[in-house]
């Protein structure tokens, strides 16, 4: 019965203590003063009661600096009966410019905080240098280019305490684009007598417009790992918030030279190769030949590349087959290449000449405009055996949808000859027959390499040989290569599962077997952790990813003959 009493004592000071608790005390601190200016420090706001999480609004208080993010944390404790209860507001600010400032008085509920007067210093100071926990050092590799010309943009993440998490954000520049490039690095490096973990990201920042602009810094924002360890019987987190930002860089963005003509491509280097295929000491007149081109552009997007439209001499029927864009990271750098092909026809025996072709591209280190070309090439063509020029000639295939004029004069030609005898046939018969002897050889010769290929695939235990071109085509790797730049976990998983049931040797029912396949399983742990752990965590490895699997596939697939670069930097 004493003990019942008790207990109901107890909870009748606890309903007490909660009708008559209100905010008597506002404290304001901050973790460190001075400071330095793009350099984070901590704003802690204590309120000696239990208070909603919308009471402290930093961002209409603080303007004199960039309000990162307000964690909220409380305690409630009872000593000797008394009921105590706390609420803590912990804030990044942000000091963008040197001076003197003074953080206002704070209020809550009516109770101020004292106010704070804080100096900012210069970055770059050694006065505060070993309080630091985070900064960013960003740098470029040009402060003058043109117009288009990429930046190549690198942030250096200093952390002096353990990463609980965080987030890197991109410098957001107006009028350009902004693309990561590669995968983070990782090392440490001693500061000042300070160890500190560093973490660098490269961007590529392409200005799409000319003049003056102003690269504003990348910025962190995360939570470290504090020195002490969390009591149990405290909520306080034993994590504390930390933001930075780098310093903004000023470029000058040339424009185009006036007497700049034709297709705009700034690059430091480009290439162009021209190959034929299939390579035989002779051609034979009305059989088509493939002729392909490649042009290669070191730090551009793929969309800069110019149209590849040669002229074609009159001895060849030329017909459009086929074009494919790609873009790829190789050692940091950006590289985009288009391949265009065509089929050609000669119409006539001799040595025919494909004439060099050539491309004008403004050279960003020689600041000089400079040709991308090929050579020209002598094809040996014999006429078929039984065919003359004239069969040749007649045989060429007509538009089958030809305009009305041409229509118009076919018409008037058949009126005016209504009463001559008929024309002879356009092909003598004996030449159809050579030709279908010749599709049938071509056939059978078809149906051996085809049999002979697969059987080289039943021996093989890589990737099946494959082009880049059909690479591109399959359904399931542009499905794959849209989920990792949407950063489409599932979308994801399912497109690479999809491509491996085609395209690779064996049999895969989840993403392990695919990773283990490839040895990609560094690349996979993200995905698989963004699809089955607890909660979901948001997946942003897509590209890194999509890059590895690339790779791996071009390693492999020793039998691709349309990916490999030319000489990019001749020894």
């Amino acid at each position: 019965m004493v003990r019942a009493v008790n207990l109901l004592v107890v909870l009748l000071m606890l309903i007490s203590g909660l009708a008559n608790a209100d905010v008597t005390e506002v404290t304001a601190t901050v973790d460190r003063n001075p400071v330095t200016a793009n350099e984070s420090f901590v704003l802690t706001v204590t309120v000696n009661d239990d208070v909603s999480n919308n009471t402290f609004e930093a961002s209409k208080l603080l303007e004199d600096f960039v309000v990162g993010r307000t964690s909220v944390s409380r305690q409630t404790s009872m000593v000797n009966g008394n009921l105590s209860k706390q609420t803590r507001f912990t804030t990044v600010l942000i000091p963008q410019s040197p001076g003197e400032y003074t953080i206002p008085e704070i209020t809550i509920k009516g109770v101020s905080s004292k106010p704070i007067n804080l100096r900012v210093l210069e970055q770059g100071s050694d006065s505060n240098t070993e309080q630091r926990i985070a900064f960013i050092e960003a740098q470029i590799d040009s402060t003058n280019v043109y117009f288009q010309q990429p930046i190549t943009y690198v942030a250096r993440l200093f952390l002096a305490a353990d990463l609980n998490k965080g987030n890197l954000v991109p410098p957001q520049v107006d009028n350009a684009d902004v693309q990561q490039i590669g995968r983070d690095e990782e090392s440490t490096q001693m500061v000042n007598g300070r160890r500190y973990k560093v973490y660098q990201r490269v961007y590529q920042i392409t200005p799409n417009k000319s003049g003056s602009i102003t690269i504003p810094g990348a910025r962190f924002d995360g939570e470290v790992f504090t020195q002490g360890q969390r009591s149990i019987f405290s909520s306080f987190s034993n994590t504390q918030p930390v933001s930075a930002i780098a310093e903004g860089i000023d470029v000058n963005v040339q424009p185009v030279p006036d007497s700049w003509t034709g297709h705009w491509l700034p690059s430091e280097l480009v290439s162009l190769s021209a190959s034929i295929s299939p390579e035989q000491e002779e051609y034979k007149a009305g059989e088509p030949i493939t002729l392909s081109y490649m042009l290669t552009a070191v730090g551009v997007k793929p969309e800069q590349l110019p149209e590849i439209a040669p002229d074609f001499p009159s001895s060849f029927r030329v017909y459009p087959d086929n074009d494919e864009t790609d873009s790829f990271t190789r050692n940091g750098v950006v590289i985009s290449q288009k391949t265009v092909s065509f089929a050609l026809v000669p119409e006539q025996a001799g040595n025919l000449t494909i004439p060099e072709f050539e491309l004008p591209w403004f050279n960003t280190k020689t600041e000089q405009r400079t040709l991308a070309k090929t050579e020209s090439m002598t094809l040996p063509v014999i006429m078929p055996v039984g065919m003359t020029q004239s069969d040749i000639t007649e045989a060429a295939p007509t538009d089958s949808r030809p305009d009305s004029e041409s229509i118009e004069t076919t018409n008037t030609s058949e009126r005016s000859n209504s009463n001559t005898v008929a024309p002879k046939p356009l092909v003598p018969i004996w030449v159809i027959g050579a030709l279908a002897v010749g599709l049938a050889i071509s056939l059978l010769l078809n149906l051996y390499l085809l049999i002979k290929r697969n059987s080289v695939k039943h021996q093989e235990k890589t990737v099946k040989p494959e082009s880049a071109d059909n690479l591109n085509r399959s359904k399931s790797w542009q499905d794959f290569q849209k989920a990792c730049k949407n950063n489409d976990a599932k979308a994801a998983q399912e497109s690479l599962i999809n491509w491996a049931h085609t395209h690779l040797d064996g049999s895969f029912k989840s993403l392990a077997d695919i990773a283990k396949h490839l040895n990609i399983e560094d690349e996979i742990t993200p995905l698989q952790a963004s699809l089955y752990s607890v909660g979901g965590s948001q997946w942003t490895e897509g590209k890194v990813l999509y890059q590895k699997v690339r790779k791996q596939v071009d390693n492999l697939n020793v039998k691709r003959q349309h990916s490999n670069l030319p000489q990019l930097y001749p020894s």
